[in-house]
């Protein structure tokens, strides 16, 4: 029967592969070394501010409150001594003020605020305004009657946002110029660092909606990474039970890993963060892009029997060429399919919506084209490993009488 001319497509690529397929290894290990030192370069962050595009109106107006104001993020270090009135000595008051210095020259932290600057405001006020006085007093007495002369002033929650009612706890606002959580983590580490090289007996634990963004990005991005090996484990496991043989299991494989490594290279190389969206989608898709391999060797191995033509070079390189001219025009139409569905999202006014659609029209598309490409390359370089005629005529020969 005369091929069509998708068909012809499908088989010429399968050719290259199949007549060509130490220098097709090859060429794909090249690529694949690209791949795996672009994904070394993938950086997991969440920014639930950069979900939105550049010209949406929230990213407008948090961009030009960060540039005008402290910064729209705000996180919260605790500073918690061990004794009741410790926030009320001059020296722990100096401590805080350095803090903040400290963490002030650091790009992404546009403004600090701690009980510090209400005793240093205080005395400045009580001193005629006289720039020099715009420091913590020497004493603790001095700083107590300060502290007790604005709570007669102001509103007690001014002063119980930095202070706690004992003076054991002082609370440091840091207002952050971006949503990135790895900012909250400098902001920790620039603050054990101060410790270390100011030392005070006081322990600090981080709060606010900075550190929240953290925690959700070390713990719910951590466990997604985690679940993705997990499932690539699995997959292997299906695959090896669906082929009843590890080995075969090991060459469909190859085509879905050889996939999520150049897409994650690129992912690395571009700079996109690996965020919530993207973590979530590389689970989901797996199942997605194995069903390529799988069709793939079932209707070869199929082929092979019902041919009786053995397993000999011929009679397998014929059986792949056949295979992807044949049964591979389905697994083009399901990758077409999946890609048109998914790739109006690429129109989406949300980014994460625009990263899954792109990430699943690559994966189908992608996956489709090597498992054409590069299961003919594979199976024809490890014929002679692969095959065991009477496993394989075992194996496949009820499936054909059930009518699989």
């Amino acid at each position: 029967m005369e091929l069509d001319r998708t068909a012809r497509f499908l088989h010429r690529i399968a050719e290259v592969g199949a007549t060509r397929p130490l220098a097709t290894t090859l060429v794909g290990l090249v690529f694949l070394a690209v791949a795996i030192a672009g994904t070394a370069k993938i950086h997991v962050n969440n920014n639930l501010v950069a979900w939105f595009k550049e010209s949406s109106e929230i990213r407008i107006a948090d961009t030009s409150m960060n540039q005008a104001l402290g910064g729209t993020s705000l996180g919260y270090l605790v500073v918690l001594a061990n004794e009741p009135e410790f926030m009320k000595q001059p020296e722990a008051m100096r401590w805080l003020e350095g803090l903040q210095r400290h963490l002030e020259a650091m790009p992404m932290v546009g403004k600090t605020f701690s009980v510090a600057d209400y005793v240093k405001r205080i005395n400045r006020v009580l001193h005629d305004d006289d720039p020099k006085f715009d420091a913590v007093p020497e004493t603790k007495e001095a700083v107590g009657q300060y502290l007790f002369l604005f709570s007669m002033s102001a509103k007690p929650a001014d002063l119980d946002n930095v202070v706690d009612p004992v003076f054991q706890k002082a609370n440091l606002w840091v207002q952050l110029k971006t949503w990135d959580a790895e900012a909250m983590r400098q902001v920790i580490e620039a603050t054990a660092d101060y410790q270390k090289s100011h030392p005070l007996a006081v322990t600090v634990k981080p709060a606010g909606i900075a550190y929240f963004n953290l925690v959700w990005n070390d713990e719910v991005l951590g466990d997604m990474v985690l679940g993705f090996v997990l499932a690539l484990v699995v997959v292997f496991v299906i695959l090896a039970l669906n082929f009843r043989s590890a080995r075969w299991a090991l060459v469909g494989y190859m085509p879905l890993l050889f996939t999520i490594l150049l897409i994650y290279g690129v992912v690395g190389f571009v700079g996109k963060d690996f965020d919530m969206p993207l973590s979530v989608l590389s689970t989901l898709s797996l199942g997605m892009a194995v069903d390529f391999s799988i069709h793939f060797i079932s209707r070869f191995r199929q082929h092979l029997v019902e041919t009786g033509g053995g397993t000999n070079e011929a009679a397998v390189r014929e059986a792949l060429l056949w295979t992807a001219a044949r049964p591979g025009k389905g697994i083009l139409r399901n990758a077409l399919l999946f890609a048109g569905a998914f790739s109006v999202m690429l129109f989406a006014p949300l980014t994460p919506y625009i990263a899954v659609g792109a990430f699943i029209v690559s994966m189908m598309l992608l996956s489709a084209l090597l498992t054409i490409l590069y299961l003919p390359a594979l199976v024809m370089m490890g014929r002679n490993w692969l095959f065991d005629e009477p496993k394989l005529t075992a194996n496949v020969a009820p499936a054909l009488a059930k009518g699989d």
